[in-house]
C-alpha cells in the first residue's frame, strides 16, 4: 500500500514538472524584472568580491583572481532570487540576455515546484489524506494566475514559495519540538523576512501562540521555553547572515528597510482601471485587493474558503471565551492551534497592508503568499460541509461541482495559454474583463512583437502607448528578431503601435485611426488584452 502511494505521488509530481518544462519558455518579461535582475547582479558581484578577497587572504587563489569591484549594496530589498540567478548564470557562463531570462523562468518554476512538494506533505500530515494533498496542489498549481506567474513573477511567487516552506516548518516544529525542527523554522523565517519585510508577521504570530501553548499555571514547559529562546535568537542571526544590506549597520539599515518597504511604492504612481473607473495607485479604494482576490481565485475555492474561514473564526471566539477558565486550554490540539495561527496571519497581514500601505496596484499579487492559507481553509470548509451533510446524493453533488470547476480551470488554462495572468473566475469574468486592468505587466507585448518580427521585413520601428515599456519585452527575442526591431518613442516615427491598455498618467496617447489600422490582437475570453496597429501606406 505504501509503495503504491509512493508511485502515485511520483507520477503526479512528474506530470506537474513535465508541464512546467513544456511551459516555462512561453512567457514574457515583466516591466519590473530587469530592475531586480540588475540589483541581484550588483549584490552578487559584491558577495563574490568578498569571497575572492577571503580566499586570497588565506592564499587559496592568486592575486589576479581577485575582483576589483567595490560596488556597495544600494537596494534595501533583498534580491535573493536574483542573486541565485546571477550565480547560476555565472556557473553556466550565460551571457545572452534571452538565455538568462529563460533560466530565470525555469528557476522560478523549479522553486515553486519544490514548494508544491512541501505543500503536499504539509496537507497530507494535517488532514491525513493523500488525495486532499493532491487536490490542494492541483488548486495551487492550476489556479490560472498562479500558473502563469509561477514562471515569471520572481517577487510574489518566490515569496509564496518561501511562505509555504515557513508554515510547513512551523507545523513540523509543533509536531516534533526538537532542535533540528526549530533551526529549520528559524532559517525559513529569516529568509522570509529578508525577502519581504512583510514576512515578519508569520514567525511573530507563531511565536506568540507557541508562547501561550507552553505556558502553564505553574510556569513554562522547560523544553518549550528553551526552543522559544533558540528560535528568537537564531532567527535574528539568520536574518543578518542572509541579508547583505544589514552587514555594515544592522540596526540602522533594518530600520531604514522597514520604514521604506511600506512607502517606496508610493513614489511610483500608476493608473488602476478598477470597477470601470481609473484611480491613482495612491488613491485606490481600500477594498481593491479584496475584490481582486474574490474575482480571481476559482469559484469553488472561494465558497469553500468562506465556510472554512467562518468555522475557524468561530473556534477562535470559543477559545477566547475559555480564557476565563484557567484550567481549560484555548485550543483542543496542535492542529487547532495551527489553524488559529493561519487565521491570525491572514487577518493580521490584510489589516497591516490596508492600514499602512497606501499604494495599491497589480491586483492582489503582493498578498499572493496568503493563497496557501486560503486553500487550507477551503479544505477545512469542505471537511466541515461533508461532516454536517448526511444525505449521500448531496455529497456527490458537491464532489461533482468541485470536479466541474477543476475541469473548467484546466480547460481555461490550456485554451488561453500563455496568458493565464488575466484570469477572472466564472462569477466575475463577464463584468471584470471589461472593467478591470488585464495585462498590467505587459507580458503579452512579447507575443505582439514576435508576430511583427516574424511577418515583416527589416527594419521595423515599433512604439507603445501603454505604461508598460517594450524594452523588457524584446529581451526574449532571438538575435535575428531583435535585430529587426527598433523601438521609437515618437508615435509619428512608428511603423507599428502596440497597446496593452495600461494607460500612462499624463500621457494618454490615442491611436490615430486615420493613419493606423488594426493589425494583430491577443484575446482572452474574446476580450483584447493586446493590440497592434500598423501604419497605413
Amino acid at each position: 500500500m505504501t509503495l503504491n502511494r509512493t508511485i502515485i505521488t511520483l507520477i503526479f509530481f512528474s506530470i506537474i514538472f513535465l508541464i512546467g518544462l513544456l511551459s516555462f519558455n512561453d512567457y514574457g518579461v515583466s516591466i519590473d524584472d530587469e530592475h531586480y535582475r540588475q540589483n541581484g547582479l550588483l549584490t552578487y558581484e559584491y558577495l563574490k568580491n568578498i569571497v575572492l578577497n577571503i580566499l586570497y587572504s588565506i592564499n587559496l587563489i592568486s592575486e589576479t583572481s581577485v575582483s576589483e569591484n567595490s560596488l556597495s549594496i544600494i537596494e534595501f530589498t533583498n534580491p535573493l532570487f536574483e542573486v541565485l540567478l546571477a550565480f547560476l548564470s555565472d556557473v553556466f557562463n550565460l551571457v545572452e540576455i534571452s538565455h538568462i531570462y529563460q533560466l530565470s523562468h525555469f528557476l522560478n518554476f523549479f522553486i515553486f515546484f519544490v514548494s508544491l512538494i512541501f505543500f503536499y506533505n504539509f496537507i497530507n500530515k494535517v488532514f491525513k489524506s493523500q488525495w486532499l494533498g493532491f487536490f490542494a496542489v492541483i488548486i495551487l498549481f492550476f489556479s490560472p494566475r498562479f500558473f502563469a506567474e509561477s514562471f515569471y513573477n520572481s517577487r510574489d511567487i518566490f515569496f509564496l514559495s518561501l511562505f509555504i516552506l515557513n508554515i510547513s516548518s512551523a507545523y513540523n516544529f509543533l509536531i516534533k519540538e526538537n532542535l533540528k525542527a526549530a533551526i529549520f523554522f528559524s532559517i525559513t523565517s529569516a529568509i522570509l523576512i529578508d525577502v519581504k519585510i512583510l514576512g515578519f508577521a508569520s514567525p511573530i504570530i507563531f511565536l506568540f501562540l507557541y508562547f501561550l501553548n507552553i505556558s502553564t499555571e505553574r510556569g513554562f514547559k522547560k523544553n518549550g521555553i528553551k526552543f522559544f529562546i533558540i528560535i528568537i535568537f537564531s532567527t535574528i542571526l539568520f536574518i543578518f547572515i542572509f541579508w547583505p544590506f544589514l552587514w555594515n549597520d544592522p540596526i540602522s539599515n533594518a530600520t531604514y528597510a522597514f520604514n521604506n518597504i511600506l512607502y517606496h511604492h508610493e513614489s511610483v504612481t500608476v493608473l488602476n482601471y478598477y470597477l470601470g473607473d481609473y484611480f491613482s495607485s495612491n488613491n485606490t479604494p481600500w477594498h481593491y485587493r479584496i475584490i481582486f482576490f474574490t474575482f480571481t481565485i476559482p469559484t469553488i475555492v472561494f465558497f469553500l474558503f468562506i465556510i472554512g474561514f467562518v468555522f475557524i473564526t468561530s473556534q477562535v471566539f470559543k477559545g477566547i471565551i475559555k480564557l476565563s477558565d484557567p484550567k481549560r486550554d484555548i485550543w483542543i490540539d496542535v492542529n487547532q492551534m495551527f489553524n488559529f495561527y493561519l487565521l491570525f496571519v491572514l487577518i493580521g497581514t490584510v489589516f497591516f497592508v490596508t492600514k499602512f500601505s497606501v499604494a495599491q496596484f497589480g491586483g492582489w499579487r503582493h498578498l499572493y503568499f496568503l493563497y496557501p492559507i486560503t486553500i487550507v481553509f477551503s479544505l477545512i470548509g469542505l471537511n466541515y460541509l461533508l461532516s454536517i451533510i448526511k444525505i449521500k446524493i448531496i455529497k456527490n453533488f458537491i464532489f461533482l461541482l468541485i470536479l466541474m470547476n477543476l475541469f473548467y480551470i484546466l480547460n481555461w488554462n490550456f485554451k488561453n495559454h500563455p496568458n493565464q495572468q488575466v484570469f477572472f473566475n466564472l462569477l466575475s469574468k463577464k463584468y471584470a474583463m471589461k472593467n478591470f486592468d488585464l495585462d498590467y505587466w505587459g507580458l503579452s507585448n512579447l507575443h505582439s512583437i514576435k508576430f511583427i518580427a516574424e511577418n515583416n521585413s527589416y527594419p521595423i520601428k515599433v512604439a507603445t502607448i501603454s505604461f508598460s515599456s517594450l524594452n523588457e519585452s524584446i529581451l526574449l527575442l532571438n538575435k535575428t528578431s531583435k535585430s529587426k526591431i527598433k523601438l521609437v518613442y515618437d508615435l509619428n516615427e512608428a511603423d507599428f503601435i502596440i497597446t496593452n491598455y495600461m494607460k500612462k498618467i499624463g500621457k494618454n496617447f490615442k491611436v490615430d485611426e486615420n493613419k493606423y489600422a488594426k493589425y494583430f490582437e491577443v484575446k482572452v475570453d474574446d476580450v483584447p488584452i493586446n493590440t497592434v496597429y500598423k501604419k497605413k501606406n
